[in-house]
């Protein structure tokens, strides 16, 4: 605040109002006005001050519930990988699947000749493999040329391609090379899947190379007229192939007893969510044997125990969190880092976590998984216990930390899990149009539940089954029993996750609260400023004034004194 001075030698800083002693002696009536007015302003600003504390305070909350925000989403996203999650867009570790295989040869591990890859869902089990061909690309070879740069004096059209694919019609002039038609065959290949290179056989002997870019497919010539590849050696007068490299072949394997031909040696449609990638083979048609790999189908158990792995990080983040807010002084008063202490919304996360790390089905609990409680109630794991667990007990372990829900129908699916971790146990009657869409889905008579889409049947808002979705194929009306309750990573889930969510959770509607009211209380210390200043500038001039009476005063007085004095001596 800026305040008005009294005299020449008073002077005022702004932010603090505080004002610089004025001197005595340049006041008749030898006060400070300055440290006067400067004294009322920062009394009326006290309350400013006292505002802005608490606005330092609140910032300061804010700061520690959006920390808070970040551990919650990190645990929530961890445990979500563990829950089951009915999304199939989310992270799923009890889904993924991965292939053991075993077998081989001595000389060629099994790794060596088969690579696998699964998708996630897919059903587990053993199966064999036998690799009895490899697909090759078909290689065809012409005659050796002199050059690759003189002119052929070749001249024609002819159609080029791969057996049962497009084709494309390629141009030769009589003053084109070698390199000049490889360069005309490879403008085209993206339609041909066939691509041209020139080998240098030895000095002066070039040789054009085509190669198939699928492999078991044949290259084809067709309307060449001219006889340009007959010209070039590519083929022979008939049209068969003069010097055929590498004849075309399909991949062959045997899968669980059953022969197998492909034109790739990528295979995707044997087994259901399984592709095959062949590498080598090792088998003797002759004597019709070969090494059978053993490739098994398992969900993948390390993907499962690096999860709980960082779900137990995660967790103990969020408890050392919530330690540090509940310490209190060697007097029993909150520690200076507990700034949310005994704050209500920590109170109430911290209950809810615990609760859903203590569920068990009777059977299974934590410990099942080999995880135990610190002295400071944090997680701790022992990795013996846990692998013996998923190798021994995974179902049991995926039920009891994930959602699980069943239907009496087939015909009706899940898509997206209930807002709600309360277990559910209803029957949905379900009632078809004469066009076989679905009429309603309600459950005791009741159909304001849900919402139809489609073949969708949505839960509403306000009701047990919000944020629901279950997809309905059948075509006869039917009731259907459904079923759902969370496991513990579910409930961890969302806890975590409806606290710590930065749109709508309840740690950002604190912070949103708290950033409101800190505008609010940001505003009116600035009015309180604004007014002490006014009141500030009012008093210096009200002082002014009260000086400039004193000093006419002090000149009336003066002017007396000089008068009586010289009454005095002329008597």
């Amino acid at each position: 605040m800026a305040v008005s001075t009294i005299s020449g030698s008073t002077s005022s800083t702004s932010g603090t109002s505080t004002a610089s002693t004025s001197s005595s002696a340049s006041s008749v009536t030898g006060l400070d006005y300055s440290a006067l007015v400067a004294a009322a302003v920062a009394a009326k600003e006290a309350r400013a001050d006292t505002i802005d504390s608490e606005i330092t305070d609140n910032e300061t909350k804010i700061s520690a519930y959006e920390n808070f925000q970040t551990l919650l989403n990190t645990l929530a996203t961890a445990a979500e990988a563990l829950s089951n999650p009915v999304d199939s867009s989310t992270t799923n570790l009890f889904s993924e699947r991965t292939a053991y295989l075993s077998g081989g040869s001595s000389s060629v591990s099994a790794s060596d000749m088969l690579g696998v890859s699964v998708d996630d869902g897919t059903a587990t089990g053993t199966h064999t493999v036998v690799i009895k061909q490899l697909a090759t690309a078909e290689k065809l070879g012409s005659a050796t040329q002199t050059s690759q740069t003189g002119a052929l004096n070749l001249s024609g059209t002819f159609t080029l391609g791969l057996a049962d694919g497009s084709t494309a019609t390629i141009s030769v002039a009589s003053t084109d090379s070698l390199k000049d038609i490889a360069a005309a065959i490879n403008k085209q290949t993206s339609s041909t899947d066939v691509s041209a290179s020139i080998i240098q056989v030895s000095d002066g002997a070039y040789e054009l190379v085509l190669t198939a870019n699928d492999t078991g497919k044949a290259i084809e010539f067709t309307n060449d007229s001219s006889g340009i590849m007959t010209s070039l050696g590519v083929t022979n007068s008939d049209g068969s192939y003069a010097d055929e490299l590498t004849a075309a072949q399909g991949s062959e394997i045997e899968v669980d007893g059953i022969d197998i031909q492909r034109t790739s040696n990528v295979i995707s449609d044997v087994l259901s969510g399984v592709t095959l990638d062949l590498y080598s083979s090792d088998y003797d048609s002759s004597t019709g044997t070969g090494s059978t790999i053993t490739m098994e189908l398992t969900a993948n158990l390390s993907a499962i125990k690096s999860g709980i792995s960082t779900f137990v990080t995660a967790y103990n983040a969020v408890r050392n969190f919530i330690s540090t807010q509940q310490a209190t002084a060697t007097d029993g008063s909150p520690a200076s880092s507990a700034v949310l202490f005994a704050d209500s919304q920590v109170r109430s996360i911290s209950t809810a976590l615990q609760n859903a790390l203590n569920l068990t089905d009777g059977t299974y609990s934590i410990s099942s998984l080999g995880l135990s409680f610190n002295s400071d109630n944090t997680l701790a794991i022992d990795s013996t216990t846990l692998d013996s667990a998923l190798s021994d007990n995974l179902d049991d372990l995926e039920t009891l930390l994930g959602f699980n829900y069943s239907t009496s129908s087939t015909e009706l699916s899940m898509l997206r899990s209930p807002d709600s971790t309360d277990s559910l146990n209803f029957n949905l009657d379900i009632t078809m149009n004469d066009d076989g869409s679905i009429a309603s889905a309600g459950v005791g008579g009741d159909t304001s539940l849900f919402t139809i889409s489609g073949t969708r049947i949505i839960g509403n808002d306000g009701t047990p089954y919000a944020g629901m979705t279950l997809v309905y194929l059948g075509s006869q009306s039917q009731t259907v029993s459904v079923s759902t309750n969370s496991g513990l990573a579910d409930l961890i889930y969302n806890t975590s996750d409806s606290a710590g969510d930065t749109d709508s959770g309840t740690l950002q509607n604190q912070i949103d609260t708290l950033t409101d009211y800190d505008t609010d209380l940001t505003s009116k210390a600035d009015d309180i400023r604004s007014q002490a200043e006014a009141y500030g500038t009012q008093l210096a001039t009200y002082y002014a004034q009260l000086e400039a009476q004193a000093q006419t005063a002090a000149t009336l007085l003066k002017t007396l004194k000089a008068y009586s004095d010289a009454s005095n001596s002329s008597s």
